[in-house]
């Protein structure tokens, strides 16, 4: 009886454990994203006034998808990346921007989390780094990186944080590389 139990059990939850996604294809334009699976492909929803998609990416488990929004911008005549998107289950389940670029994002805490850098379109000035919980979109820290204008060349300088920089900003640091 027992081996019977496991074995149903484990037939019905292979499945539900299985990575959803496989494999992603942005087009060349950026105008579409379908994400791969093994029950077939699922072009990815925009949302709001998205223009096209851009650095898709997929959780480590592969049973998440995200990718960054591309979206009109005042006073721009191209779409920018201000909105972070994150596709699981068939569905939008959040959500993250608030008007500023987002310029690199990444997967952090085995998926559990996201960071991503933000700042301002044309400036090289300041970088906010930001770590979001996925489960609910709770704020788990943030990170702040200004470059040094005061000397040639230009150099980082953070602020905002005490120490070094976290060790989960590195895997989307660009502007900041202080140890």
């Amino acid at each position: 009886m027992r081996v019977v139990f496991w074995a149903m059990l484990l037939l019905f939850a292979a499945p539900l454990m299985a990575a959803e996604y496989n494999g992603f294809e942005l087009a060349p334009d950026h105008s579409t994203l379908v994400l791969h699976s093994a029950t077939g492909d699922v072009r990815a929803p925009r949302v709001g006034d998205q223009q096209g998609f851009d650095a898709p990416r997929l959780s480590p488990d592969g049973r998440m998808a995200g990718w960054l929004a591309l979206e009109r911008a005042c006073c721009e005549s191209y779409p920018l990346p201000t909105s972070l998107v994150l596709f699981r289950n068939g569905r939008i389940v959040r959500r993250f921007g608030d008007g500023l670029v987002i310029s690199s994002w990444a997967f952090a805490d085995g998926g559990n989390a996201v960071a991503y850098s933000q700042g301002t379109a044309h400036s090289a000035t300041s970088t906010l780094y930001v770590l979001r919980r996925v489960a609910d979109g709770r704020l788990l820290a943030k990170f702040a990186c200004k470059l040094n204008a005061g000397a040639p060349p230009a150099r980082p300088m953070q602020s905002g944080g005490r120490g070094k920089m976290p060790a989960w900003v590195w895997p989307i640091a660009e502007d900041c590389p202080i140890r």
